[in-house]
C-alpha cells in the first residue's frame, strides 16, 4: 500500500507535469484514491497555482466530499472524482482537464476515433456527457458515471475531459495520448478525409497489454523533465510524439 505521503507527492508531481504540458491551469483538478482508508487526495480547485503544487497542498476528502483534515474545501466538481473512485476498482486516479484539442470534440458534432497506434487504447470510443452543467452534486456524479461506464475517458459537452486509470502514471499517459490524437485529427483534416482505426483494428493492435509499462516509462520521462522545469507558464512543454 502506498503511503499518504507517497500519494501526495505523486499527485503533486502529476499536476505539475500537466501544468508544464499546458493541460491544466486556472481550472482542472486531479485525484488519487487510497482504497484501504477510503481517502481521496485531490488537488485544490480554481485559482490555485498548479505549476508549483507540493505534497502538502493536496486535500484529503472522504467519498462524500468532506475534507478529513484542514479547512480548505475541495474543487466544486469533487463528485467527478468520488463517483469514479467509489464505484470503479480500476479508477484509482482521475483527472478532469480542459485540454485545448480534446475539449473540441465535446463542442463539435464529431465523435472521437483514434488515429494513431498509441491512440488505439481508446478503441472502444470516448463517450460524451451531454448535460450542460458542472458536476457539482453526487446525483450529477452518478449521471456522469453512467455515461463513462467502463471507458477510460469521457468528453464533457462544452467543458473538458475526464480520464481514469489504475495509477496517476496511467492517467497522465492516457490524457497525453487523447490530447495528441485529437490534435493530429484536426491537423490531418486540413489535408483531406481523416482515416481512423476501427474497433477491430484497435483490438488487433492490443495496445492495452503493454499500457502499464509504457505509462510508467512516460511517467519517468516527464518527471525528469519536470524536475528541471522553470515552472513558468508556457515553457517546458514536450510533445508526446514529435
Amino acid at each position: 500500500m502506498a503511503t499518504e505521503q507517497e500519494l501526495r507527492e505523486q499527485l503533486a508531481t502529476c499536476t505539475r507535469i500537466f501544468a508544464m504540458q499546458g493541460l491544466i491551469g486556472l481550472f482542472g483538478h486531479v485525484s488519487v484514491f487510497q482504497p484501504e482508508t477510503k481517502t481521496v487526495f485531490v488537488t485544490p480547485g480554481s485559482g490555485s497555482d498548479k505549476a508549483h503544487f507540493m505534497a502538502s497542498d493536496m486535500i484529503p476528502i472522504d467519498l462524500t466530499g468532506k475534507p478529513t483534515t484542514g479547512q480548505i474545501p475541495p474543487p466544486v466538481e469533487w463528485p467527478i472524482h468520488t463517483a469514479l473512485h467509489a464505484h470503479r476498482t480500476d479508477a484509482l486516479a482521475v483527472a478532469h482537464l480542459h485540454t485545448p484539442y480534446a475539449t473540441l470534440f465535446g463542442i463539435a458534432k464529431r465523435e472521437f476515433h483514434p488515429v494513431t497506434l498509441q491512440g488505439t487504447v481508446f478503441g472502444e470510443g470516448v463517450p460524451l456527457y451531454k448535460e450542460a452543467h458542472l458536476v457539482t452534486t453526487p446525483q450529477r456524479g452518478d449521471a456522469m458515471l453512467k455515461t463513462i461506464g467502463d471507458h477510460r475517458a469521457l468528453l464533457m459537452r462544452g467543458h473538458g475531459i475526464v480520464v481514469a486509470g489504475k495509477s496517476l502514471a496511467e492517467v497522465l499517459f492516457a490524457s497525453l495520448i487523447l490530447e495528441d490524437d485529437a490534435k493530429k485529427t484536426m491537423q490531418a483534416a486540413a489535408l483531406g478525409p481523416v482515416e481512423h482505426f476501427s474497433a477491430d483494428e484497435c483490438k488487433t493492435f492490443n495496445a492495452e497489454i503493454d499500457f502499464e509499462r509504457r505509462a510508467n516509462r512516460a511517467w519517468e520521462f516527464f518527471s525528469r523533465i519536470e524536475s528541471q522545469w522553470d515552472h513558468q507558464g508556457g515553457t517546458g512543454k514536450i510533445e508526446l510524439f514529435p
